[in-house]
């Protein structure tokens, strides 16, 4: 019963939220000490169920010696971005449960009772599944096809099967995107790729778009996902 009251701070968005966590992303890590508080980055490595997350131990080489912040019952702030599925970070508060060495360097923590949520973006994004082409601006050269996740007047984000090309595009070259099921095949989007991140199967890379944004909105009402 105890643990039953103890998760009603938790709705089911957030459980939605902390469930989207990707092992081997990175996370970062409030910790306070007698004498400061640092904030040192990790890697998330999992959580089984509700009982426990999992965080591999900070490399102290390069944050410096952290035994004074990390031990059994010690209570630390976790951020995480979940770039890849909404654009937000996560902070949520856990306590320290065990620190493991053997046969890996882990923290084992509580499950979170509560989490706070900050949306990245400054506009909205509509989410969604659209298949497109991806071309290179200067050359006209075939780059891979894609899937558009998220997209708004400004950018969006697109996810590409590892194994489902040799090309990909790269960090600030400026691409054509031909979107499927526009009305007007010749339609195409221009935008330069701003940033990538990995999961073990896909790559995804965010855009920010160069083509106007009367142009940009045109082919979204097109494709049904705004209006007006």
């Amino acid at each position: 019963m105890a643990i039953l009251q103890e998760k009603v701070g938790l709705t089911n968005e957030d459980l939605r939220k902390l469930r989207s966590m990707r092992p081997g992303r990175p996370i970062d890590l409030q910790l306070s000490t007698t004498t400061t508080t640092k904030r040192v980055r990790t890697e998330f490595v999992g959580m089984d169920g509700t009982r426990c997350m999992i965080f591999r131990f900070p490399d102290e080489g390069k944050w410096g010696s952290l035994g004074d912040g990390i031990f059994k019952d010690k209570t630390m702030i976790a951020r995480y971005i979940l770039e890849d599925d909404t654009g937000e970070i996560i902070a949520f508060k856990v306590k320290v449960i065990l620190v493991t060495t053997k046969p890996s360097h882990l923290i084992f923590t509580s499950f979170p009772l509560i989490i706070q949520s900050h949306d990245l973006r400054a506009e909205p994004r509509s989410k969604t599944r659209i298949a497109t082409s991806m071309f290179d601006a200067q050359s006209d050269l075939a780059i891979c096809n894609s899937m558009v996740l998220d997209i708004s007047v400004n950018g969006c984000r697109m996810s590409i099967d590892k194994g489902g090309s040799n090309t990909k595009p790269k960090i600030k070259q400026v691409v054509k995107m031909y979107f499927a099921g526009s009305k007007d095949k010749e339609i195409f989007l221009i935008g330069t790729i701003m940033n990538s991140n990995s999961d073990e199967v896909s790559l995804y890379y965010g855009v920010k778009f160069e083509t106007p944004k009367s142009e940009v909105k045109q082919l979204l009402q097109d494709l049904m996902l705004v209006t007006g």
